[in-house]
């Protein structure tokens, strides 16, 4: 989560956008984009894809401090899996797929 708070007020600031421009383009509160930039709040696979439209990066980008690219280099062609991973990589791809499962499980409760 640090990474994502760190990596979410540097797109900010190069951007240039307030947190009030930010909370605009997001549709939500300046309460709730505050609670995300000081990762008081875990951000939903939904707003990790608008932040990447807003700050014209890639989700990997906002959630990690490596590029995902360094995280799999040393791993041989179709030997990638969760054991060769790092703690640190693996706690942020566990978040990934923990936001996908809490917005399918919302999308099926609201079908």
């Amino acid at each position: 989560m640090e990474a994502f708070t760190k990596n979410l007020r540097a797109g900010r600031e190069r951007k240039g956008f307030s947190v009030a421009q930010m909370a605009s383009s997001l549709q939500i509160s300046e309460e709730q984009y505050n609670e995300l930039e000081s990762g008081q709040v875990a951000p939903s696979v939904d707003i990790l894809k608008q932040l990447s439209k807003v700050l014209n990066c890639t989700v990997p980008e906002l959630i990690t401090d490596r590029p995902v690219q360094q995280i799999v280099r040393d791993i041989p062609l179709g030997q990638f899996s969760p054991e060769s991973l790092s703690e640190m990589d693996k706690d942020t791809y566990i978040k990934i797929l923990e936001n996908q499962l809490r917005t399918l499980l919302a999308e099926k409760k609201g079908a």
